[in-house]
């Protein structure tokens, strides 16, 4: 691998991202784009399920199904293990509820660092601006369940719209988009596609569809609508609002003209396929922000043919920079490009 410093390919690397920019890219979140503000990992997510199970109270058959569970957790990560085990229920319905009360727990503390620090987030400065041209809406898709994309929009002092009316008691949009206007003139909004559901989203048990703004528990007699990793991924997103959800997603991801990728393993079959189409067929430039580039995505890179990208990962001094011109990679120095605060402070 080259080792370069501040230089010509340094330069190139700051121009090709800034060409992303200009085209106004969807932007894609992944875990990596929220770790970094105190939300829980996957393996975080898998220790507290172990304690909290290992707490609960449960018959005899529930505490085999658990056990099995956790053997499983010791040699698998967490969807992998909850592929492999059966669960009734009961155990799955306390794994949602569990995973929402974590998640949200963390994702209540950002809000309170968003609400004293209003350049926090990043994603506010990208919003602004890709928001410095003619666009009047940006695409957001993401796996995550935090409100963090949201926090960011406000901070902006742009509109999001996640497929739900506005207020604290939101009922669903299932026919169209909601569009706010000022002066015969649509707002500025951040489409916010979150293919796994929300904190905020929730269900009846007569199948009403709600959210509630910031809740800090889960409403009586209503189930979170997230999708937890495993066999549940795949069932519960053929239902709404996750099969509209989707859609929108699909729509936004078809229609790119460049991607840009914060902390996403390309591991999700909810998000991936209408990109990696596109960008295969040389429709989109693609440029990837993470701390650790995934096994996936260094195989879609090798399998490339010509397509442009742009990849940029956390190395030891430094950051690793990869593209279809250089694709064995080069070792900028003393920069850390795969930040998304760094990224923009050096690009915008």
């Amino acid at each position: 691998m080259e080792v370069h410093s501040k230089s010509d390919i340094f330069e190139n690397v700051i121009q090709e991202s800034q060409r992303c920019l200009k085209s106004c890219p969807v932007i894609v979140l992944g875990s990596g784009a929220s770790i970094p503000f105190g939300l829980p990992s996957m393996s975080d997510l898998a220790d507290h399920l172990i304690e909290s199970m290992q707490k609960r109270t449960l018959t005899d058959q529930e505490r085999s199904l658990r056990d099995n569970f956790i053997a499983e957790l010791k040699h698998a990560n967490l969807e992998s293990a909850l592929q492999a085990s059966q669960l009734n229920d009961g155990l799955l319905d306390f794994i949602v509820d569990q995973t929402w009360d974590l998640i949200n727990a963390a994702d209540t503390n950002v809000l309170k660092n968003v609400f004293d620090d209003r350049t926090l987030l990043p994603l506010s400065r990208l919003y602004r601006h890709l928001f410095n041209s003619t666009h009047r809406t940006i695409s957001v898709v993401t796996s995550n369940y935090d409100r963090l994309a949201e926090y960011a929009a406000d901070r902006s002092n742009s509109c999001h719209y996640t497929g739900f009316s506005y207020g604290y008691i939101r009922r669903r949009q299932s026919e169209s988009k909601l569009i706010v206007k000022q002066d015969n003139q649509q707002v500025r909004t951040v489409d916010i596609w979150k293919v796994h559901g929300c904190l905020d989203w929730f269900k009846n048990q007569s199948g009403e569809i709600t959210a509630l703004t910031s809740a800090h528990k889960i409403p009586n007699c209503h189930r979170p609508l997230i999708v937890t990793p495993g066999i549940e991924k795949y069932e519960q997103t053929h239902m709404e609002p996750f099969r509209s959800i989707i859609a929108g997603a699909d729509k936004a991801l078809a229609h790119a003209k460049a991607y840009l990728c914060i902390g996403f393993g390309f591991n999700d079959p909810h998000i991936q396929p209408k990109l990696l189409e596109r960008w295969l067929d040389g429709g989109a430039f693609l440029v990837v922000l993470s701390k650790c580039i995934t096994d996936s995505a260094n195989t879609m890179f090798a399998k490339s043919h010509g397509q442009e990208y742009l990849a940029l990962e956390q190395c030891s001094n430094g950051t690793r920079m990869r593209s279809h011109l250089r694709p064995d990679g080069t070792l900028l120095q003393d920069v850390h490009l795969w930040r998304l605060t760094d990224f923009l402070q050096a690009t915008i």
